[in-house]
């Protein structure tokens, strides 16, 4: 039995930007906060090496609304946490094709029944528009002049500094290894340090499926590399540019700078921890963009400046945010599918309000219900690499 006439303390393993999210928004409610993150340095997995792009284009409405929120959060981030995010409202375009047309079309009217802003670009728009891509083959663009890009980075140490301020406490390089519930709340252990806490939130990104199996629950996340090529200085493109996204072959790119940012996931990649870039994975995916983007042609790879990262991903693509069906008092908000930077802000208000006081932020959580991934880890295995 719990006795709340102190603060509730809780203890959130995983300081990306999702961790460090709650983190700060448990604090604000008065919880005492103890993050626990297993490398030397926060947002230095998923977070620090994501595009982070932010978009509102989604066919599901519950991501529709994350994203918004967390756009209005990013805008205001210095008055609201003391930091700047970095975000920049560059926009995001995708190139449809004429037989995803009507689908697209569907996701626009869920998109503005949200309150997103999103518009529909004719070809002719896309030519004056855009000039930077090849038209045969498309029906139209949609594009979202909210969508935009931040600073994951920098927005994670602002929650960090922002939670610290309030009491919170960060322990880098303390790897869980133990995670023991009983009716009095949880003991979390790494190595021969501990912590009695109220509550777990688990927040270890990749690992996640791992923190959760300490605790004798399920919950089939699992890592996925993604590439990021970075170019050389381009010239002649007005810059800077949206975030593009050709939806026929899954190519996206975006300007940083003077620079491009190219990348293209990797459906025949299996699932597992696997470093470092994939340069033969390079050729296949500008072999899919030239026809497209023939621009590119001239422009040279900086492998230096390239980078890779993993997506933490679940069958069904959609995160896990909530209590754990099967261990009481343990919260998932982990499996984001390559989300995570953007949905940060929603998830860190909605998982402290449902760890603090059991509502819900005033989001809809079912469709992100951990409990529908019960049983589900075989799926995992396989479906996880069509994202």
């Amino acid at each position: 039995m719990l006795h709340m006439s102190r603060p509730m303390h809780v203890a959130v393993v995983g300081a990306g930007i999702v961790g460090a999210a709650i983190g700060w928004s448990l604090a604000r409610r008065g919880a005492r906060v103890t993050l626990l993150e297993r490398a030397a340095a926060p947002a230095t997995a998923s977070t620090g090496r994501s595009a982070a792009g932010l978009r509102h284009q989604f066919s599901l409405a519950a991501n529709v609304r994350f994203s918004r929120y967390g756009a209005e959060r990013f805008a205001a981030f210095r008055d609201e946490v003391g930091a700047d995010a970095g975000f920049r409202r560059v926009g995001y375009l995708f190139l449809v094709p004429p037989r995803d047309a009507g689908r697209w079309a569907a996701d626009r009217e869920v998109q503005r029944a949200e309150g997103a802003l999103v518009e529909r670009w004719s070809l002719e728009e896309l030519a004056a528009r855009a000039p930077y891509v090849a038209l045969d083959g498309l029906a139209e663009g949609s594009f979202g002049p909210r969508d935009g890009v931040l600073d994951p980075h920098a927005a994670t140490l602002g929650y960090l500094a922002a939670a610290r301020a309030l009491g919170a406490e960060l322990h880098l390089d303390t790897p869980v290894d133990a995670l023991r519930g009983d009716r009095d709340g949880w003991r979390v252990a790494s190595g021969a340090r501990s912590w009695r806490v109220d509550r777990v939130v688990n927040a270890a990104g990749a690992w996640a499926g791992e923190v959760a199996a300490l605790a004798g629950a399920e919950l089939p996340v699992v890592a996925s590399r993604r590439d990021v090529f970075v170019t050389g200085p381009v010239t002649g493109l007005p810059l800077p540019t949206p975030l593009v996204v050709d939806a026929e072959t899954g190519v996206w790119w975006r300007s940083e700078g003077e620079r491009l940012l190219i990348g293209r996931s990797n459906p025949a990649e299996p699932p597992g921890f696997r470093e470092g870039v994939d340069w033969r994975w390079f050729e296949e995916v500008l072999e899919a963009a030239l026809p497209r983007f023939p621009f590119l042609a001239a422009v040279g790879l900086d492998r230096r400046a390239s980078w890779w990262g993993w997506y933490e991903v679940t069958p069904d693509h959609l995160p896990a945010i909530g209590e754990a069906p099967d261990a009481p008092g343990l919260f998932h908000a982990a499996g984001f599918s390559g989300h995570g930077v953007q949905h940060a802000p929603a998830t860190g208000h909605a998982v402290a309000d449902l760890v603090v006081a059991g509502g819900s932020g005033g989001f809809d959580l079912t469709p992100f219900d951990p409990a529908r991934l019960i049983g589900a880890a075989a799926v995992a295995r396989t479906e996880a690499r069509v994202v």
